[in-house]
């Protein structure tokens, strides 16, 4: 997992019709998760993070991605790599991201308004 940190640039293979974006905020949703506690070796519940980065359409290839089109990727799906010196956070298919614009999509577009009033 990447360690995301605002205006880190993303990079999405997108079969061939590459998106470049940048991180514009990070955003953690706490979720219930089943846990095997060590001592007993028993299931409990416990509250868990995910990190979401909140990332903006800089340069797209794909005519069905407009500049400026906000996404989220969740923490776990990008991987850093060091190009020509930077590092930047790649992720290998579009279809992973939750785009704000697409139907269905509601809880993305809350997300990201969220995170801008703060």
């Amino acid at each position: 997992m990447a360690y995301l940190k605002p205006n880190h640039t993303v990079y999405i293979l997108n079969n061939g019709k590459p998106i470049h974006s940048t991180v514009k905020s990070v955003a953690f949703r706490k979720y219930w998760g089943n846990v095997t506690d060590k001592e007993t070796g028993e299931k409990k519940k416990k509250r868990k993070s995910m990190p979401f980065a909140i990332c903006e359409v800089q340069i797209s290839s794909d005519p069905n991605i407009p500049i400026g089109s906000e996404f989220l990727i969740q923490g776990y799906k990008l991987r850093n790599v060091i190009m020509q010196g930077e590092r930047i956070l790649v992720l290998h298919d579009k279809y992973i991201t939750e785009f704000a614009e697409e139907y269905g999509n509601e809880w993305v577009k809350k997300l990201i308004l969220q995170e801008n009033e703060k």
